[in-house]
């Protein structure tokens, strides 16, 4: 059984891991481990080196201190007072679309990175 953080850290994971729409394999593949190890780092039931946080960063597209760190500011939080203003006159038929716009250009964008790392 790991420790607390460990399974705090494993569960930033699973949560950026599922945000990026990535499946335990796809993301195991990605950063060049097994979907058994990521599964036992996302539990916490399984230490891990630097160099496995670090592919898995890199796999993800994510800083290591989103992972690490509990405090650290996320991008709505950092964009939050343009999201409003961008947000502000809009009608909810508007805003839903712009949000549909914006999953499918981050799933595009995320799709095209994978490509080229190919």
């Amino acid at each position: 059984m790991g420790s607390i953080e460990a399974v705090n850290i494993g569960r930033r994971i699973r949560e950026t891991r599922r945000a990026c729409g990535m499946t335990q394999i796809q993301l195991a593949e990605a950063a060049g481990i097994s979907a058994t190890h990521l599964g036992d780092i996302e539990t916490g039931r399984s230490s891990f080196k630097v160099e496995v946080l670090l592919k898995i960063v890199k796999a993800l597209n994510v800083s290591a201190d989103s992972l690490l760190l509990t405090a650290t500011p996320t991008a709505a939080g950092v964009h939050s007072e343009a999201l409003e203003a961008l947000f502000a006159d809009c009608t909810e038929d508007e805003i839903a679309s712009i949000l549909r716009i914006a999953k499918e250009l981050k799933q595009s964008l995320k799709e095209a990175k994978q490509s080229v790392r190919k």
